[in-house]
This record gives C-alpha cells, sequence and structure tokens, in this order.
C-alpha cells in the first residue's frame, strides 16, 4: 500500500478541476484503510464497507451496504 497525495497535491488537484482543467467527482465513502493512509500500491476494487458497516446493517435491518471505497486506489488503471 502507498501513502495518499500529500495535501499540496490535493490542493492544486482541487484547482485544476474547479478551473477545468481535470474531470472531478465528489465522493464521501472511503473504507478505513484509505481514510489513514494505507492505500493499494497497486489500485485494486474494493469497497468502503468493512465488516462492522456489514454487521451494523444487518443489525439493524438495513440492506448490506454496497459501493466502491472513494479512494483512487479503489479503480484499476488509476495513473500513480
Amino acid at each position: 500500500m502507498t501513502q495518499k497525495p500529500q495535501p499540496a497535491e490535493v490542493a492544486q488537484a482541487l484547482v485544476e478541476a474547479l478551473q477545468g482543467q481535470r474531470p472531478a467527482i465528489v465522493c464521501y465513502a472511503q473504507c478505513e484503510p484509505c481514510q489513514w493512509g494505507q492505500c493499494y500500491d497497486e489500485p485494486t476494487p474494493h469497497s468502503w464497507a468493512g465488516p462492522e458497516d456489514i454487521e451494523h446493517a444487518q443489525a439493524t435491518g438495513q440492506p448490506e451496504p454496497t459501493g466502491t471505497c472513494a479512494c483512487s486506489c479503489a479503480r484499476t488503471g488509476d495513473p500513480r
């Protein structure tokens, strides 16, 4: 796993997206490892939901959480 981009890199990417120089997608859900910068070296599709999220959904009668982690390391072919 690699570290997440530095805040200055994220800020620059945001500026470029706001100026229309690059595409942007706003995603809110990241898996816990990605939230702490423990990202995959080779991008690997993975869910944002962990075992606790699935257990909570089952215990409260909600559908099982689905969806891909919002981190770029969850998209195959992501240039690093």
